[in-house]
């Protein structure tokens, strides 16, 4: 039914970004078509504010994709010697930090195949080796590990033998999250590292799919060397659909979405992912991470897919200030890193006026909670601070 293979645009947003920005996602990607290629050479020769180029690989966390790309055309183009090394740096950083955490992954899945239990690798390292092609082209912020929720305790005793600890105080969201515990970390060289154990990928009160389909169609992939269960490239992408819906505005999210198109659009089980998003109710933000896949990275799409995810008009417009490309690439100040509307004005990306609502509630009701824990706690710590004992003046 879904084998038509196009790429496709809706809209022209090339208007809302600056010729930094544009160069920034014709260079993001793991392979060039011929079109972009042209268009980013062009743009190459015109004139370039290089500390904005850079300044905009940071925040969307796509510098290694950038070096590498522009690195291509070092005899073409005139590269600014101090950026040029600036990105030499940040690449081998990048590859250390992230073979570093690849090596410590095979640590623990070994440790739990020893103990008796299963794990599935999520995100960071499967999608650098498997999407990009090696570790040194996409940042990765820590570790995610899926395991069975029976298998925790095995699991939790598993990462404390090899030296994993918790914080003592990690704080209301860590402590009271809905699908992974508080951020286990360990000493290492260039800083710690952090793991995540989860046994959800997304919190229930937000989208209504359990996990046992995505154990039941696993795959594998060589992984660091080694054979490693991973997850099927549908339930990759609607994991990456809802995980973009919760996360930072970044082009990194966008980036992980078009280069699995890439890879897998013409052979993807599409029935399978219009039902999985329908059930989740997460066709909204389906819609969205394919469509700005395919307007910002020309990520190759099906015609027919996303007349089956369209989205109210009036909808469609509020998200375009909220997440789409104009809150992507709105203007900020040179000091401005964040780029991120309140969580709240993303529950837009919910389906259904119904539950969107519903979530606009248990939300300000887990504020509420938020605040309240963190009153608590801030009395607790004034309650253990050791008394006056400035001397009495003589």
């Amino acid at each position: 039914m879904f084998n038509a293979r196009k790429r496709i645009c809706h809209t022209d947003n090339t208007d809302v970004m600056n010729n930094e920005q544009r160069i920034l996602c014709l260079a993001a990607r793991p392979q060039l078509s011929a079109q972009a290629e042209r268009e980013l050479l062009a743009r190459l020769h015109t004139q370039i504010d290089w500390e904005l180029l850079w300044q905009q690989g940071h925040l969307h966390e796509v510098l290694p994709l950038l070096a590498t790309t522009l690195r291509r055309f070092g005899d073409t183009i005139t590269i600014p010697a101090k950026w040029n090394t600036r990105a030499q740096r940040r690449l081998y950083a990048t590859l250390i930090r992230n073979t570093t955490l690849a090596d410590t992954m095979l640590e623990v899945l070994s440790a739990f195949t020893q103990a008796g239990i299963a794990g599935i690798p999520v995100k960071g390292i499967v999608l650098a080796e498997t999407l990009y092609g090696g570790l040194g082209l996409r940042s990765l912020g820590d570790l995610d590990v899926l395991v069975h929720p029976t298998d925790l305790p095995v699991a939790r005793a598993a990462l404390a033998q090899l030296g994993f600890v918790q914080e003592a105080d990690p704080g209301f969201d860590s402590e009271h999250h809905p699908f992974h515990d508080p951020p286990y970390y360990r000493p290492a060289t260039g800083g710690s590292v952090c793991l995540e154990l989860h046994w959800g990928l997304w919190a229930s009160r937000f989208f209504r799919a359990g996990t046992e389909t995505l154990w039941q169609r696993a795959t594998t992939a060589q992984i660091h060397g080694v054979v490693l269960p991973i997850l099927s490239p549908e339930d990759t992408l609607l994991h990456l659909a809802i995980h973009r819906s919760r996360s930072a505005l970044r082009l990194r999210f966008v980036c992980d979405i078009a280069a699995l198109l890439e890879k897998h659009s013409a052979t993807l089980d599409w029935n399978y992912v219009l039902e999985q998003a329908h059930t989740a109710g997460a066709r909204t933000a389906l819609s969205l991470a394919l469509t700005l896949a395919t307007e910002l990275l020309d990520a190759p799409l099906p015609a027919t897919i996303l007349p089956h995810l369209q989205i109210n008009p009036l909808k469609r417009r509020l998200l375009e200030y909220t997440c789409g490309v104009s809150a992507l690439f709105r203007p900020t100040a040179p000091s401005d890193l964040s780029q991120q509307p309140s969580l709240l004005l993303r529950l837009l990306e919910q389906d259904g006026a119904g539950h969107i609502a519903w979530n606009i509630g248990t939300t300000l009701v887990r504020k509420s909670r938020k605040q309240l824990y963190n009153a608590s706690r801030k009395r607790q710590t004034q309650a253990i601070v050791p008394p006056n004992t400035r001397q009495a003046p003589e």
